[in-house]
Order: C-alpha cells, then sequence, then structure tokens
C-alpha cells in the first residue's frame, strides 16, 4: 500500500514522497525540484549539544556587555541588548521592544535549552511522548529566532555612525557574532528528522 513507507513533504514543492534510509556521506532529494530533503552528518548530536552549551554561555555577556561605544559632539554612550530594549520601551515603542526582547533575547535563549536537553535525552535513550512535545516547541520557537536581523540593525546603525563619530566595538558585539555563529551552525546541522524516526521506533502504545 502506498502508506506502509514512511513519507515526507517537501517543503520546496509540497510534493508527499516516500523516504528510504540515508547514510552519512549520501543525500535525499526532491525529484520533483532537487530540493535536498536530507543530509546525514557524523556526530550530529555532540555537535548540537556543544553548539548550544556555546550559546548559553555567551548569550550572557552578548547581553549586558557594551556592544558599541561612541563619542560625538562630547557625548559619549555605551550601548547594550539590555539597554536598548529598555530604551525603546521608555520612549513608548514597547511593542518594538518586546520584539527585540523576545527575537533577539528569548527564543535564542529557549532554543539552545531545548536542543541541549533534546541531545541530552538521546543520549540517555530517552524517546519518549516528552522528547516529541520538546522537539515540536523547538521547531515553533526557532522561527522567532531573528539575531541577523539584529545584527543587521547593527551594521546599519554602525555604517551611519561611522562619519559622525569616534566609535569603538565593543565586546558585547563580539560575543553577539560568535553566538549568531553558533546558533546558525546548529539550524544547519540539527538533524530532527533522525531523532522522530527513533522516537517513532521507541514510542510507547500512546503516543
Amino acid at each position: 500500500m502506498l502508506f506502509d513507507q514512511p513519507q515526507l513533504a517537501c517543503p520546496e514543492c509540497d510534493v508527499l514522497l516516500n523516504t528510504a534510509p540515508v547514510k552519512v556521506g549520501q543525500k535525499l532529494e526532491c525529484p520533483r525540484c532537487g530540493f535536498v530533503l536530507r543530509r546525514p552528518q557524523r556526530d550530529v548530536i555532540n555537535r548540537a549539544l556543544a553548539l548550544s552549551l556555546t550559546t548559553l554561555i555567551l548569550i550572557v555577556p552578548a547581553n549586558i556587555l557594551p556592544m558599541m561605544s561612541w563619542s560625538m559632539l562630547g557625548l559619549n554612550n555605551v550601548d547594550t541588548m539590555v539597554k536598548g530594549v529598555m530604551q525603546l520601551y521608555l520612549q513608548g515603542y514597547w511593542w518594538m521592544a518586546f520584539l527585540v526582547l523576545v527575537c533577539s533575547m528569548l527564543a535564542p535563549l529557549l532554543e539552545s535549552l531545548l536542543v541541549a536537553a533534546i541531545c541530552i535525552m538521546v543520549k540517555a535513550n530517552l524517546f519518549n511522548r516528552l522528547m516529541a512535545r520538546m522537539l515540536i516547541w523547538q521547531a515553533h520557537i526557532r522561527r522567532w529566532a531573528m539575531l541577523e536581523v539584529y545584527m543587521l540593525s547593527i551594521l546599519v546603525a554602525y555604517i551611519k555612525m561611522i562619519d559622525e563619530g569616534d566609535i569603538e566595538v565593543g565586546v558585547g558585539l563580539l560575543c553577539f557574532t560568535a553566538m549568531l555563529l553558533a546558533v546558525t551552525l546548529n539550524t544547519l546541522l540539527f538533524d530532527t528528522h533522525s531523532i522522530w524516526e527513533r522516537i517513532g521506533k521507541h514510542r510507547e502504545p500512546q503516543l
């Protein structure tokens, strides 16, 4: 029958395909549009755990340490992530402060915590209903983690202000850049398909 084999919908053209086991070094492509559906990597769980822990370590200094310090027309100022959110709120832009808080601080924190917890559960061979729910939460939260948008706004502000005064890059910006790289790599390397397959094999009768 058609549904006896595991199936996967292509995220690009929505075609429903029968899947086959894919080994490390191989890739599974959509025959209609050529989109790469799966490309297993070696040691995925340990890499995802390491990147998640790196993000959790960097997120504190990235948010509280100075990102940029500038001097303009005799005025000196030091900007941090937390200070930026507070300034937006105090100026009446509470909705923008909320978006920056969620997309640049809370979402990356929650996603990294979930990925780290999932990796630990995989290493402990705990494939249960809780892991399935955590994978669903992680997929939803990932959509709100938009560090690259905030980084782009920082670069635009830096380019506009560089000719107006003296600007120095702070440690917070370096930590934020490293955190952005860790989150991006984790997004590319974290393979949830293999985890879902193992949950299916170990699932409880009520799941």
